[in-house]
């Protein structure tokens, strides 16, 4: 039997404007923080499993319970910071960062296991985000299944804001709970970057009135020489960035797409550590 791990986000998107701006820096439309949260994976049969191996396996399983410690522990073991990204259009380069350590040893994990090869960027929003990091191949499904279902304690710092290049993790879908009442822990296998080029002033406006929050004075300056996506601070665990390969970036996010953001051509990718 065939497992789909890739369930796309069925409600519309909700922009609050259809079109870019025209004046001033380059500006996209007010994407909602719906469009990045983390896709439905379907729970996998144990027949899908060899039998003889379900028990050993679910003794090494991630899980809520144990994900603090088996991360930190994974953590210190290995602490590289700088990883490759591989597709089609060429290599996006990242560090991650020291002061968001369970989601640094979570990709480093996931990169030595192999799970990202043969997944790839699954939700393309040019002028947002490139979200990556799943797949509905079969393979994908057993690798989630040998690894384990948990989340990742979020690591959220006012000083990570999500200016273009940064890397962060997606969370479980949450439409109808209240702000104030949302699960902020991460998706384990789910990441995304930032591309959006470098915000106008009136459109930094817009998302303030649209979402009813206040940009800082310093961030405007950040998101207004580089660019970002200043409304999804505070809510996602910035856990990295691009040093080499926006270039990269910014070819995917200009693929075409069908209706729910997925490329019309599979943009699949490998990752390796680098040191």
């Amino acid at each position: 039997m065939k497992y789909s791990i890739i369930t796309l986000l069925i409600t519309p998107l909700l922009l609050f404007s259809c079109s870019p701006e025209k004046e001033g820096n380059h500006s996209g439309p007010l994407i909602s923080k719906v469009d990045i949260q983390e896709d439905s994976v379907e729970t996998i049969d144990n027949n899908f499993i060899p039998d003889s191996t379900i028990v050993e396996k679910q003794q090494n399983l991630i899980n809520n319970s144990n994900v603090l410690e088996k991360l930190k522990e994974y953590g210190l073991k290995n602490q590289e910071t700088k990883e490759n990204i591989t597709t089609k259009f060429g290599s996006i380069k990242i560090r991650l960062f020291n002061d968001t350590p369970l989601h640094r040893a979570n990709f480093i994990m996931l990169t030595k296991r192999n799970y990202f090869d043969s997944t790839l960027f699954y939700r393309v929003i040019n002028n947002f985000v490139v979200q990556g990091g799943n797949s509905d191949r079969d393979n994908v499904a057993v690798k989630m299944a040998k690894i384990g279902q948990y989340r990742v304690p979020d690591e959220i710092h006012s000083h990570h804001i999500h200016k273009r290049g940064v890397i962060a993790m997606a969370v479980h879908e949450q439409y109808d709970i209240p702000e104030s009442e949302k699960d902020k822990r991460s998706s384990p296998y789910n990441f995304y970057i930032v591309q959006q080029k470098p915000l106008s002033e009136k459109y930094m406006d817009k998302l303030e009135k649209r979402y009813k929050f206040t940009i800082p004075a310093k961030n405007r300056n950040t998101y207004n020489k580089y660019g970002g996506v200043p409304h999804l601070d505070g809510d996602f665990t910035v856990f990295g960035e691009v040093y080499s390969g926006m270039s990269v970036v910014d070819k995917i996010a200009t693929q075409s797409t069908d209706a729910y953001d997925r490329p019309i051509e599979d943009l699949f990718i490998t990752v390796d550590v680098i040191k």
